[in-house]
């Protein structure tokens, strides 16, 4: 377990600073809107904060400044706590102060810019030495002096070590970091000690993600050129591991290519066997329904045949056909004759 408080986007320095808020019970919020200048970052502690600066560069007096960096482990003696691992915990404000006072005071001369906590870990011997009644935590750091600076690696290493030796101090020991390890270069010669780790070669595997950026840093899982839409295939990072797989819908033959699914068949490997379900219902359904309507069309056929093949039957006579005439029609008739043509009896 480690926690990274520097390499935050590959960009981001620590400094220490004079500046915080009164002590208090719990974890508070000490950064301001101003709290840090020139373009640097503020970042909490428990009652305290500092600034970040971009990769290489120091933060004092209120600015970013270029300098020139000396990274390696520090081993403290005291227990590890899984409390290092938040900045804002009591421990670790404890633990950076304490390491950011020892080589303030350890570089005590103009040159020196600041101290950067890059990483805190327990100590590979932590064991052992707990059973012998000391304790230890691993604090990689990088000293940033003045890029003008006359120190070299082997100076500041003897200037650590000796102040480490000292019997009030609450440090073991320092191992030193080539410098190009830690930007990830190549190292092409012994003169080359990577001054400027943006004119550095970054090593098999590692690439520089910003040009303006010094630290090279470890490629992600990715897949082959081939692995793309054209041949019907994508790229899944799973466990920390990429594959290439053919794409939903597809799936590989014996010949290692993508081939569509089979009918009725989908998604990823084609084992979505959904749409081959629903045309079988959809089958289904549509040939009962199919068949209830030819049942009902023959079954109407039918009826109405039926009905044309009966007789028509004859309605009963309720009249006479001969109508006799009304008693008040013969009185009519016998008003309109004329009595002159009448015929005359003979006397």
């Amino acid at each position: 377990m480690s926690a990274n408080f520097w390499k935050i986007n590959y960009e981001s320095t620590t400094s220490n600073t004079t500046t915080s808020t009164p002590t208090s019970a719990g974890p508070s919020t000490p950064c301001k809107e101003d709290s840090c200048k020139d373009g640097s970052s503020c970042v909490n502690l428990r009652n305290k904060y500092f600034c970040l600066c971009s990769e290489g560069y120091y933060y004092k007096s209120f600015k970013c400044n270029k300098g020139k960096i000396f990274p390696g482990t520090i081993k403290v003696k005291m227990s590890y706590t899984p409390e290092f691992e938040n900045k804002t915990s009591e421990a670790y404000q404890n633990l950076y102060t304490q390491v950011t006072t020892f080589f303030r005071d350890t570089f005590n001369d103009s040159d020196y810019g600041q101290t950067v906590i890059d990483k805190v870990s327990p100590s590979a011997s932590a064991r052992s030495e707990m059973r012998a009644g000391n304790q230890g935590v691993d604090v990689a750091v990088v000293n940033i002096f003045t890029e003008s600076t006359k120190e070299t690696e082997t100076s500041i290493s003897d200037t650590i070590r000796k102040a480490t030796n000292s019997p009030s101090s609450n440090f073991s020991g320092y191992d030193p970091q080539d410098r190009c390890d830690y930007y990830g270069c190549k190292k092409p010669n012994d003169q080359n000690d990577c001054d400027s780790g943006l004119l550095c070669e970054c090593k098999e595997g590692l690439v520089r993600p910003n040009p303006q950026i010094p630290m090279c840093v470890a490629l992600g899982p990715a897949c082959s050129d081939t692995c793309n839409a054209e041949h019907k295939r994508q790229c899944l990072v799973r466990n920390g591991s990429a594959a290439c797989v053919c794409l939903p819908g597809y799936k590989e033959d014996d010949q290692r290519t993508c081939q569509a699914c089979a009918f009725g068949y989908s998604g990823v490997n084609c084992e979505d066997s959904f749409q081959l379900i629903l045309t079988i219902v959809g089958t289904i359904a549509g040939v009962l329904i199919l068949g209830m309507l030819t049942a009902l069309i023959v079954s109407m056929r039918l009826k109405n045949k039926g009905r044309d093949g009966e007789p028509a039957q004859r309605q009963p006579v309720t009249e006479p056909l001969h109508k006799p005439l009304h008693p008040t029609g013969l009185l009519e008739f016998s008003k309109n004759l004329d009595p002159s043509t009448a015929p005359q009896p003979n006397i």
